[in-house]
């Protein structure tokens, strides 16, 4: 079984999830990437994980998705990007009636990015947890999910965001998103911004909204 794209560039070999225009090594090469790294590819390598490369990552055209896709694509911006999500099996995360609740986007920030020497601007850090948190919409309305929420786009309501300490340039982060409701066309989203041991270094909570399908 696979999904055909909606408004949604999303790559994922192992869902058979593969946009036409999408360059043949991009996936491969953000795999790569976090493979190579001891802490980022023992998350890659456990039990039950699925990466895939979100929309904001492969731009369909020069007028979709420029800020993730090109502006901060660089060696000095954010160089690198790769989501995940776990299910207990393929056709689990391809059923209609299993919502991906959860997902976590693995980053790689250089020192074009910062605010003061060696810190990244907090404009930035609000941008990659707001995206962090669309990701779990761009994945399931791809996946075709029966949810209310993921049948029309949906646009950011509000952001409520803290900045515990400082994110470094010239490091990898790992966002956690995690969905905590649904009611109708409304969902609650929280967000944390991790290091590699695992301290919260910023977090957000936030509501979205579905668009209306006749607007």
């Amino acid at each position: 079984m696979s999904f055909p794209p909606i408004d949604s560039t999303i790559v994922c070999p192992a869902l058979n999830v593969l946009f036409p225009d999408t360059p043949p090594d991009l996936f491969a090469s953000e795999l790569t990437f976090f493979a190579s790294v001891p802490w980022t590819a023992s998350l890659l390598s456990a039990p039950n994980t699925i990466p895939f490369l979100p929309s904001c990552r492969n731009p369909a055209s020069s007028s979709h998705d420029q800020f993730f896709g090109r502006t901060l694509n660089n060696e000095r911006g954010l160089s690198h990007l790769i989501s995940f999500f776990h299910a207990p099996s393929t056709d689990v995360a391809k059923d209609p009636s299993h919502s991906i609740t959860e997902t976590v986007t693995l980053v790689s920030l250089g020192d074009g990015l910062s605010g003061f020497p060696g810190v990244v601007h907090g404009g930035i850090v609000a941008s990659l947890l707001d995206e962090s948190m669309g990701t779990i919409f761009d994945l399931n309305s791809t996946l075709r999910k029966e949810a209310r929420a993921f049948q029309t786009p949906n646009v950011t309501g509000g952001l409520d965001i803290k900045f515990l300490k400082p994110v470094p340039t010239n490091g990898v982060y790992y966002i956690t998103s995690t969905v905590d409701e649904i009611d109708g066309r409304k969902t609650r989203i929280r967000c944390d911004l991790k290091d590699k041991d695992g301290e919260v270094l910023a977090k957000c909570s936030s509501k979205w909204v579905a668009l209306k399908s006749n607007l």
